[in-house]
Parts: C-alpha cells; structure tokens; sequence
C-alpha cells in the first residue's frame, strides 16, 4: 500500500523535539526519513527508558524516531561533507535546527545545498527564526509561549483570588511551540511539496520557521480581543480563555477530581445550570464584577457536592461540555481514546510489548501506522552508504576515521 510520502527523502539534522517530531509526521505519511546525528551527541538517548536486565532504550526516541532510519556521521571530520551531499543529492527535504548562520559554518546552508540540489526543499525551524534582535538568543518551549502572550493568560482567575495581585502564570503541561513549531513545519514542507511539483523547473525552496512565530499565529481569539480593543473606545472585549468566565473554567469534585467546562454558548450553559439544578442562574452567564465573584462561588459550592463521575452520571445525557480532567496516565485508559486506537503495542525484539502513541491522521484509504521501530543510532548508516555506492573497504575505512 502506498502511503501519502511514500517516495519522498527527508534529510534530517534536527535534535532535541521540535525537528523530530516534525519529521515523526512525515515519516507517519510515509516518508523515507533519514536522521542524520552526530554519533557523540550526548542528548541522542534522553530519559526516561526502557529496561530490561542490561538492556535500556529511550521511550522518548521509541515515539518521535518511529519510521525512520538513523545515520550517523561526524561532520566536523575530513571527507563527511562529501558524504553528506552526495545524500542531498538524493533527498527531497531537508531540515534542520540549527542556530541562525551556524549552517553556513558547516558548509550545509541553503545555497551550498540548493547548488548541489536545485529540487531540495530544505526547512529550517529555529526559536526566533533567521533574522531579528533575538536570532541568536538560546530558548526554550518556556521562553516562547511567555513571550507570545500565551503564559499571561495561564493563570488563575482574578476573581476567585484573595488578593488579585497574586495571579502568577502556571508553567503548562504541554510544549506548544515546541509542537506547534513541528506542525507548522510540517505543514510548510508539504505545501513546497506541492508547489515544486506544479512549477516548471521542479525547483524547490528555503523554508524560515520560528516557534516564537508559531505560537504567537495560534491565539487568534487574542488576537481579535486585542486588535477590536485597540479600535473601539467604547465597547471592550475580554478574553474568554483568561480564566476570569465562570462558564469557561475548571471546578473541583467532591473526591478532590476536577471538571473542565466549556459552556461558552448560551444553549450550553442551561445544560450546566439544568445539571446543577441551579436554573436561577441561567441569566446570569455574563454578570461582571462582584456579581461574577459570586456566580464563581456557586458554582464552586455546588460542584463540590458530588464527586466527578456522579457528576458525568448526571451530565452524560446533557449537552453541556463538561468533561473529567484526567492524567496522561488515566487519559490512555479513556474510552474515546481507545476507541480511536490512540495508543498501540508493539512488538520489540528485546522488550517484549512496548506502548507508542499512534497518529492522529485517520485516512479513509491508505491508513497510516508505525511500520518499524526507533532505530539504533547508526543502525542504517551502513546499508544507505553503499546505497550511495561506497564499497565496504570505504566505508570500514570511514569508521576508523570517526566520520561514521
């Protein structure tokens, strides 16, 4: 069966998470994706792992390096750029995440690569991006999400503190730029894809992505509030994801669980005042100042009369968008998510059954799943070397010389 990729050569230098993940996807749709890694890179194994007696392998790279190929080459060796281009040569993608102007001290920017492959597409997925006052700032997943104005709204509302000046941000539980960062460069790379097959010279192109970039493009609901505000001096608008909306928010059960709602439409909220046999609150959805403190109170109070599956019990036939919030761990366990196949076991030859999360693109006719396990690092570099026509001779002479 031939999957949406199938045919399609990734090259890729990424490290930590962004740039595999990114590529996780691609090789998801069946792309041939090569991971290319220094074989003294301390990081290529992180924890946690999986063990069995001497035997331990990172459960980290078992999900993101899924699908492809490992390769590993020093380029700060005599002879491992050679080596390197004459794979370009045979590659459609190329991504890395290196830091700003770092590529063209490796001999690997856009225009040596492009010279040797006027095909490739060649993505590169930064903090900042290639230009810029912070182009050559260190960040991570933290740095990205404060400064797009996402930590400012992950905080307690200021209507159910004591002191209102006590609204410090909450470290969230999710890398969305590092994700986000992965997504959109995905995205990017499949629609050069496509844009190289329709031109005329076949001619592929530089793609520029920033995670800071990235996630500042996903608050669009921020976005209007601040731009309509910026305009309007009479009406202003407030963010409804800030936490300050009583029907927009998170209660705790009696059992100590907690409840998301997400009542946002009128219709919605009648269900959670009907479930809560509080219908003298159905018209007080969008009361503000003390009167919304107080709204906050009851729900509160009454939330906390029953536990969270007496209240599913209660609103499983009502349209209400209420849901438990749950761990990762009782998440896996959900039965939407076992239905939907979300997590899978594996077959590993010194494991045994191993867990991995599955894709989330459902295809109606080429179905995607994980066709091979994370490989070793290196475990494919000697069968693509004498692909690329090396002998054996060479290529133990390679690894004597530390390229390999």
């Amino acid at each position: 069966m031939s999957l949406p990729l199938s045919g399609i050569r990734v090259v890729d230098l990424s490290r930590m998470l962004p740039g595999p993940y990114c590529s996780m996807i691609l090789s998801d749709l069946g792309a041939e994706v090569i991971h290319v890694i220094d074989p003294r890179y301390p990081y290529a194994n992180p924890p946690p792992f999986y063990a069995n007696g001497r035997y331990k392998e990172s459960a980290f790279n078992s999900i993101i390096m899924r699908n492809k190929k490992s390769f590993t080459l020093n380029l700060k060796k005599e002879g491992a750029l050679d080596i390197l281009y004459k794979l370009v040569k045979t590659a459609d993608v190329f991504l890395e995440t290196f830091r700003p102007k770092i590529t063209k001290k490796l001999k690997i920017d856009y225009k040596t690569l492009s010279e040797i492959n006027k095909s490739l597409i060649y993505c590169s997925l930064t903090g900042y991006g290639q230009d810029g006052p912070y182009e050559k700032i260190a960040g991570h997943d933290m740095n990205y999400v404060g400064l797009c104005g996402i930590l400012d709204l992950n905080k307690q509302s200021s209507y159910r503190e004591k002191d209102e000046e006590k609204r410090p941000p909450i470290v969230p539980g999710l890398q969305a730029a590092d994700i986000g960062g992965a997504l959109v460069s995905a995205i990017a790379i499949l629609g050069a894809i496509i844009e190289r097959e329709r031109n005329n010279n076949k001619e592929g192109q530089y793609i520029d992505i920033s995670m800071l970039d990235s996630v500042f493009s996903f608050m669009p609901m921020a976005a209007a509030v601040h731009f309509s505000n910026l305009l309007n001096e009479k009406i202003k608008y407030e963010n409804i994801l800030h936490g300050d909306c009583p029907y927009y928010s998170i209660y705790r059960t009696k059992d100590g669980k907690y409840l998301s709602v997400g009542a946002i439409e009128l219709k919605f909220w009648y269900e959670v005042c009907k479930g809560l046999g509080r219908e003298d609150l159905m018209n007080k959805q969008t009361v503000k100042g003390e009167e919304r403190k107080q709204l906050f109170k009851e729900l509160e109070k009454e939330f906390l009369k029953r536990t969270q599956d007496e209240w599913m019990e209660i609103f499983k036939n009502l349209d209400a968008c209420i849901m438990p919030i749950k761990s990762f761990a009782e998440a896996c366990q959900d039965p939407q998510i076992v239905h939907r196949n979300m997590v899978v076991k594996l077959n590993h030859p010194k494991l045994g059954k191993i867990l991995n999360v599955s894709s989330p693109i459902k295809y109606s006719r080429t179905p995607l799943y994980i066709r091979s396990l994370a490989p070793k690092m290196g475990q494919d570099t000697t069968d693509i070397l004498l692909e690329l026509g090396y002998t054996s001779d060479e290529i133990r002479n390679f690894k004597r010389k530390g390229l390999i």
